[in-house]
C-alpha cells in the first residue's frame, strides 16, 4: 500500500463501500487484467500430447503478507528521510548559532581522538571526533574558515617545563588575566563595536526579543537536542470592530447604545479573565449572572458589552458600546468564532460523543492521525495539545464555547492540520460546539449519566445525537457508529442518511470492524481487527475488553478516511496508556493496583468484567459518588461494585455540599443496607460478608480507602481505585484541595510494604476476620 503523507484536501478520501474508485484505480485494474501472465495457459505440448503441470494440483498460493500491508523498509526509508529533511531545515535555521559552536575546534581533533580511541573505548571522544568530522565538511563547503594551530602549538611549547600550579595559584592568575584584559571604552567605540559582532536573535517562550552580541567559543553543544526544533506556540493576535463583529456573526440586537467602531481584541463571558480591549458577554447561567459582574469586568478594562437587559453603561469607566440581545447564552458561540475568523473551517475536525471511551478514543485518533503526518490537536477532559507533545494546562471543566474558538484559532496559527474533539452532552446542550465545523462524527455508547443536567435519559440522548444532526454532506462528512449500543440506529437516522457510516463492533460481526481474534493480560491486549481493506494485528498497552471498543472505533475512523493501514497499526500501538483510564500503577508489587475514571454504572460494570477476564484472584475495588449530582445511580454503583467484585471499600468523590455519610447511605441502599446498620456492625467490629459471600467495607475519608484497598492486596490480586482517574482535586464544601489517586496508591504501595517489613498481616486490614467471631 501506497504510503505517501495525506494532504488536507485528499485526507478525507472516498470510503470505498459507498463512493467508487478514482480513475487511475480503475485504469490500473484493468491494466492488471489485460497481463498475459495473469491468463491461463494450456499444457499441450508442440507435439499434441498434453503434459499436465504437476502445480496444478496444488492450491493457490496466497501472496505472503505477514505484516498485513506494513512494509517495513518502507516505512524506515520515510521516516528517515522525514528526520533527514528535519535535520536540514533546522540546520538552514540556526545555521549560524552552529557554525559559531564549532568555529574553534581544532583541525587535528579528528587525528588526536582516532589515535585516542585506539587505546581506549572513550564516548566523550567520540563524541569530539563526532564535532570534527563535523567541522571538517563545513571547511570543505566554504562554510568555515581553516583554523590554524601554529600558535597555539608554540604556546603549548613555551609552557613545556613550567611546573603545575596549586589551586589558589590558578584563581590568582585566572584574577590578574582579567584585570590585564580590562580596557576603557568610549560609548561611540562600544557601539561601533557591538554593531560589529554577531548578533543572533533570540525569542523566548512568551515571543520577547532578546539580543545575544557575540557567541562565546566555548559554546556548549545540546548533544540531546541536536536535529531537533523545539516548537515555541506562538499566540495569535485579533482585532476587529465591534460593527464587523456584529456584521460578520450575523446577530440581530434588540437595540445598540455608544460607538459600535470601537476596537475589540478579545471576547470573554467570565469577568475573572477580562483584560483591557475585552468585550465582556453577560450570560446567565444555572447558578449566576453575568450581569450581576458587569461592574468588575469594567474595571478589568472591558471596553464593550453585549446584555440580555436594560444596562447604564454611562457609569462605567471603560466601556464604550452596550448590545442588548435576546438570549446572551445562545449569541456566545457565533460572536466567538466570528471574532477568531472561523478557525475550525480549515482544519479537520473529528467528534466523539457517547457516555464511555471519549477521552481514550481522542488519544488513539489523534495518535492515528499523526502517524499519517498530519499535525493533530486535541481538546478532552484530560488535556489540550496543540499538536504532536505541546500540551496546554487545562482547567478541571469542560472548556467553553469562547475557549474552543480560542484554542482551534491558536492551533490553526500554529500549523494544526486536524482536531480531535469531546464532544460532552453538557457541551452539545449548552451550544459550546455549536460553531465548530465537524467533519466525523463518533458514537461510542450511551448509558445512564447527567441526568441531574438532563432530566431524562430521552433529553441526555437527544443532547449527544446533536453532533450526528451536523452530519449532512456526503462527500465531506463520515458517521462512525458501535451497532453493538442498542441506540446505534437511532444516531445513524441523525443528519442525511447519504452520509456514509462505518460501523464497528464487537459481538455483531457484520460490521465493517469487527474483532476476529483477542487476548487479554494484565500488560498487553492483543487483537485481529478485520476491515474492509484488510485483517490488522494490533497490540496494545491499553488493558481490558472495553479498550478493544475503543481500539475498534479509532480503526474505523481511519478506513472512514482512507487512511493507510500501516499508519493505522503504529497510531494506535503508540498510545501505551492514557491518564487515568485503567492506567496501571507498577511499583514491583505482587498484585495489580489499576486507577480508572469509571464514574457510571455502565463504565463500572465493563471495568470490574475486564478485569475479572483478566484472571484476577480477587478483585478488591474502592468506588465513591460525587456529591450534588444524580442520586439514582448510587445504589446501582454500589451494587454494581459488590456483585462483580470480592471486597468493595465505599468512600467518598468530591462531595461538595453534600454530607459524605449521607451519600455513602444512599450507595448502602443498593445492598439493602442503611448507615444505621452499618454502624450498628461496627459496634462489634465485626461486618457480616454479603448473602453472595463478599466483603462490604466503608469509609469516608478517601485516603483511607485507598491505603486499606491497598493493604488487603495478595498476589495475584487487583485493586481498583474507581471514579477520580484523572483527577488531582478532592472537592469538600467550597474548598478544593489537590488529590490524586496514583499518588495515593503509590504512597500506599510504600506505606504497605513497610508495614510488611515488620512483620504485620494487613489482608484484612483494618477489619477483622470473620474467623475471629
Amino acid at each position: 500500500m501506497a504510503s505517501t503523507v495525506l494532504s488536507l484536501t485528499t485526507f478525507l478520501s472516498p470510503y470505498p463501500h459507498f463512493l467508487p474508485l478514482k480513475p487511475q484505480l480503475r485504469s490500473l485494474r484493468s491494466n492488471l487484467l489485460r497481463l498475459p501472465s495473469l491468463r491461463s495457459r494450456p499444457a499441450i505440448g508442440p507435439d499434441g500430447k498434453f503434459y499436465p503441470n504437476s502445480c496444478d494440483d496444488d492450491p493457490p498460493e496466497a501472496p505472503e503478507d505477514s505484516m498485513h500491508g506494513f512494509n517495513t523498509f518502507q516505512q524506515i526509508q520515510r521516516q528517515a528521510a522525514r528526520h533527514r529533511k528535519r535535520q536540514e531545515e533546522d540546520f538552514e535555521k540556526n545555521k549560524s548559532t552552529y557554525l559559531s559552536a564549532i568555529a574553534d575546534v581544532e583541525e587535528d581533533e579528528l587525528g588526536k581522538e582516532q589515535s585516542r580511541n585506539d587505546e581506549e573505548d572513550d564516548l566523550f571522544g567520540e563524541i569530539d571526533k563526532a564535532i570534527a568530522m563535523k567541522r571538517e565538511e563545513l571547511v570543505k563547503q566554504g562554510l568555515l574558515p581553516q583554523n590554524s594551530r601554529k600558535g597555539k602549538v608554540e604556546e603549548e611549547k613555551g609552557e613545556e617545563g613550567i611546573d603545575e600550579l596549586e589551586a589558589d595559584e590558578v584563581v590568582d592568575l585566572e584574577e590578574i588575566n582579567e584585570l590585564q584584559g580590562l580596557t576603557v571604552v568610549s560609548d561611540s567605540e562600544q557601539e561601533e563595536d557591538s554593531s560589529s559582532k554577531f548578533d543572533v536573535d533570540m525569542s523566548d517562550s512568551e515571543g520577547k526579543r532578546q539580543n545575544f552580541d557575540g557567541l562565546d567559543s566555548s559554546f556548549d553543544l545540546d548533544l540531546d537536542s541536536f536535529g531537533k526544533s523545539k516548537v515555541r506556540i506562538v499566540e495569535p493576535k485579533f482585532r476587529i470592530t465591534l460593527a464587523e463583529l456584529l456584521d460578520e456573526s450575523k446577530v440581530v440586537p434588540v437595540s445598540v447604545y455608544g460607538d459600535l467602531e470601537v476596537e475589540i481584541s478579545g471576547i470573554q463571558h467570565d469577568s475573572r479573565v477580562v483584560s483591557a480591549g475585552d468585550l465582556f458577554v453577560c450570560c446567565v447561567g444555572r447558578r449566576t449572572d453575568g450581569h450581576l459582574y458587569l461592574s468588575e469586568a469594567d474595571k478589568r478594562g472591558a471596553v464593550a458589552v453585549v446584555a440580555s437587559k436594560e444596562i447604564d453603561i454611562e457609569e462605567t469607566l471603560g466601556c464604550k458600546a452596550l448590545v442588548i440581545v435576546d438570549d446572551t447564552t445562545s449569541v456566545l458561540p457565533a460572536l466567538a468564532s466570528s471574532f477568531y475568523r472561523y478557525p475550525s473551517k480549515n482544519m479537520a475536525v473529528i467528534g466523539i460523543t457517547g457516555t464511555n471511551g471519549k477521552t481514550t478514543c481522542a488519544y488513539l485518533i489523534k495518535s492515528m492521525y499523526e502517524a499519517m503526518g498530519l499535525r493533530t490537536g486535541m481538546l478532552s477532559s484530560v488535556a489540550y495539545y496543540i499538536h504532536g507533545d505541546n500540551m496546554l494546562e487545562s482547567p478541571n471543566t469542560a472548556p467553553d464555547a469562547v475557549l474552543v474558538q480560542n484554542l482551534m484559532a491558536k492551533m490553526l496559527h500554529n500549523g494544526t492540520e486536524a482536531v480531535v474533539l469531546e464532544a460532552s452532552s453538557h457541551g452539545l446542550a449548552l451550544g459550546r460546539c455549536s460553531e465548530v465545523d465537524f467533519d466525523i462524527a463518533v458514537f461510542t455508547n450511551l448509558t445512564r449519566d447527567h441526568l441531574e443536567f438532563h432530566g431524562t435519559e430521552e433529553e441526555y440522548r437527544g443532547a449527544k445525537a446533536k453532533l450526528f444532526a451536523r452530519m449532512v454532506n456526503p462527500e465531506r462528512h463520515r458517521k462512525v457508529v458501535n451497532i453493538d449500543d442498542p441506540n446505534a440506529s437511532f444516531f445513524i437516522r441523525q443528519g442525511n442518511p447519504e452520509v456514509p457510516v462505518v460501523t464497528f463492533a464487537m459481538e455483531n460481526k457484520s460490521a465493517d470492524v469487527h474483532p476476529l481474534k483477542f487476548e487479554l493480560s494484565l500488560f498487553e491486549t492483543q487483537v485481529l481487527v478485520s476491515t474492509p481493506h484488510g485483517i490488522l494485528e494490533i497490540s496494545s498497552g491499553l488493558l481490558g475488553r472495553h479498550n478493544i471498543y475503543n481500539i475498534l472505533a479509532s480503526v474505523a475512523v481511519g478506513i472512514a478516511v482512507g487512511a493507510p493501514l500501516e499508519d493505522i497499526v503504529r497510531g494506535i500501538e503508540e498510545i501505551d496508556a492514557v491518564p487515568g483510564r485503567c492506567e496501571l500503577i507498577d511499583e514491583e508489587q505482587a498484585f495489580g493496583v489499576i486507577v480508572d475514571y469509571a464514574h457510571t454504572p455502565d463504565s463500572l460494570s465493563r471495568l470490574l468484567d475486564s478485569v475479572r477476564e483478566l484472571g484476577a484472584k480477587r478483585i478488591i475495588t474502592v468506588v465513591g459518588c460525587p456529591g450534588e449530582s444524580d442520586r439514582g445511580k448510587r445504589p446501582i454503583m454500589s451494587k454494581i461494585a459488590t456483585d462483580k467484585s470480592d471486597v468493595t471499600i465505599l468512600t467518598s468523590d468530591n462531595p461538595k455540599n453534600e454530607d459524605p455519610l449521607d451519600i455513602l447511605d444512599d450507595m448502602l441502599a443498593g445492598v439493602g443496607w442503611t448507615m444505621q446498620d452499618y454502624l450498628k456492625y461496627g459496634e462489634n467490629d465485626y461486618y457480616p460478608p454479603l448473602p453472595n459471600g463478599h466483603r462490604l467495607f466503608l469509609h469516608d475519608i478517601r485516603r483511607v480507602a485507598v491505603r486499606c484497598a491497598v493493604a488487603m492486596g495478595e498476589e495475584g490480586d487487583v485493586v481498583v481505585i474507581a471514579g477520580k482517574g484523572h483527577e488531582t482535586y478532592q472537592i469538600e464544601g467550597d474548598k478544593q484541595e489537590f488529590f490524586d489517586d496514583r499518588e495515593e496508591c503509590r504512597e500506599a504501595l510504600q506505606y504497605v510494604d513497610e508495614l510488611h517489613q515488620a512483620g504485620i498481616d494487613t489482608s484484612e486490614f483494618p477489619w477483622r476476620l470473620p474467623e475471629s467471631h
